[in-house]
């Protein structure tokens, strides 16, 4: 058996199993894509595909495209991509290697088989798609959004313990806009000034005007053939209600008769969230499910999309709608700024007449053509060909930083912290256990007898004896 497969180009027999902590010849996979690789380039960065075992859109479809971006260049041959027991997406070109799954449960035995397998692949960064990390391999943090932090989400979660454990132990760090790195500094303020990199997303490249015969296509298949319509895509209240869409459900409702549009939904609860709807009673609302090509055309068909959101790490909706020629209202906060620029109407996130303004001066030709041609020109700004370019940038330079001698790696705490972790998440389920059988012990007919004949004595003045 050959740990060191990835070098010697050998397929796997036996993966370890860190559930069992014993080599299992079940469900192992072969190192895909590997015949032509005689040497291992440096860094060899190893990334975690743990997004892809519970869900495959929104950050995941970002990682696809970036893999598909690494594909077309040298950089892929410094990578592999870490399978969680065959969930992750497969890639021709892409050098694999399957794994265990995840389990939050077990987030300290995980670091430390994540570790052994950054080992025995001789990985020099360690990059998570969701948060994971080693111990002593050092990691580079991958972020979306401080929207938790930032909002006062209860961080009680362990997914959310495991972001900022991820967040110390790396030794660089990226998000996806400006904003969103100077929140993450602030709010961690032993991290480096300025030190983020900013590798802002792409657009999918099925985000494009579509031709007339999709957009009317579309239209027919929704019964929107006669009928304008705006478009919201994604949550509409969000923790705190900080999605907005009660702005969006006023300024819709105030909009006079012969003006009024349909409101087209797409993401989100499947049905209208009873506070929006009190909010605006007669407002006319579709709730469709779409794939990309139908969100497409869904976009270029639309009299706005509404993104009244109070808090966003990016805004893909507001670049998906400018690329497809639609424009976007926004309101004029966190990173919404950045992504739309000049090619969007910018409205008080209060204020419904506002929002109800901007929609109405959408129908002057002149203001909406010049939306559009701004939007379409901005959207190009973006490109996952760039931010592909960009991480991999940062991934280099990190790695020089550290073989410079400039950011330490980690420690060996990081070692003793997951592994005194790991024995508690052990023990958790015993104790979860006494604690409902001592539950169970409460709520029997004994016990609660038991309670009866104590409060009767408590009442005629009988107490323990000291």
């Amino acid at each position: 058996m050959f740990d060191y497969d990835v070098h010697y180009t050998i397929d796997p027999i036996a993966m370890f199993d860190s559930g069992t902590d014993h080599w299992t010849s079940e469900d192992v996979r072969p190192l895909r894509n590997v015949q032509n690789r005689s040497a291992v380039n440096r860094p060899l960065i190893v990334v975690d595909g743990l997004f892809w075992q519970y869900l495959s859109s929104g950050i995941g479809r970002v990682w696809e495209n970036l893999f598909r971006e690494w594909i077309k260049s040298d950089f892929i041959d410094n990578m592999i991509l870490l399978d969680r027991a065959g969930t992750a997406p497969q890639f021709p070109g892409v050098h694999s290697y399957t794994i265990a799954k995840h389990d939050y449960a077990q987030t300290g035995r995980d670091s430390l088989y994540l570790e052994r397998v950054c080992r025995q692949l001789g990985a020099d960064l360690f990059i998570s798609t969701y948060y994971s990390t080693p111990t002593t391999t050092p990691s580079f943090f991958s972020g979306y959004d401080m929207i938790p932090e930032v909002l006062g989400f209860p961080l009680v979660d362990e997914p959310w313990n495991e972001k900022r454990r991820a967040i110390l132990h790396a030794a660089g760090h990226s998000m996806i806009s400006r904003n969103s790195a100077e929140d993450l500094e602030r709010l961690y303020p032993n991290l480096p000034r300025g030190r983020t990199f900013v590798t802002k997303s792409g657009v999918a490249p099925v985000f494009a005007p579509p031709d007339s015969e999709q957009v009317n296509a579309f239209r027919a298949a929704h019964r929107l053939q006669d009928q304008d319509y705006v478009l919201m895509v994604g949550e509409r209240v969000g923790y705190g209600g900080y999605k907005n869409g009660t702005l969006a459900f006023r300024a819709l409702a105030d909009l006079p008769q012969d003006k009024s549009l349909i409101l087209v939904c797409v993401g989100g609860r499947p049905d209208v969230e009873p506070e929006l709807r009190d909010l605006a009673p007669k407002l006319e609302v579709r709730n469709l499910e779409l794939d990309d090509e139908q969100l497409c055309a869904a976009y270029a068909g639309a009299h706005a999309l509404l993104y009244p959101s109070k808090y966003e790490g990016f805004g893909m909706p507001p670049l998906e709608s400018m690329a497809c020629g639609t424009p976007p209202i926004v309101c004029n906060n966190s990173s919404l700024p950045e992504v739309v620029g000049d090619a969007a109407l910018f409205v008080d996130e209060s204020d419904p007449k506002d929002l109800t303004r901007a929609i109405l001066s959408l129908h002057e030709p002149a203001l909406r053509n010049d939306l559009i041609a701004r939007g379409l020109k901005r959207a190009t700004l973006f490109s996952f060909a760039k931010m592909a370019r960009d991480m991999a940038a940062a991934f280099v330079e990190t790695y020089g930083r550290i073989e410079a001698g400039e950011i330490s790696v980690p420690i060996s705490a990081w070692t003793e912290l997951r592994s005194f972790q790991q024995s508690c998440q052990a023990a958790a389920p015993q104790l979860q256990q006494a604690l409902q059988a001592i539950t169970a012990m409460r709520n029997s007919p004994f016990w609660r007898a038991r309670e009866s004949a104590v409060n009767a004595l408590r009442k005629v003045g009988l107490r323990r004896r000291a």
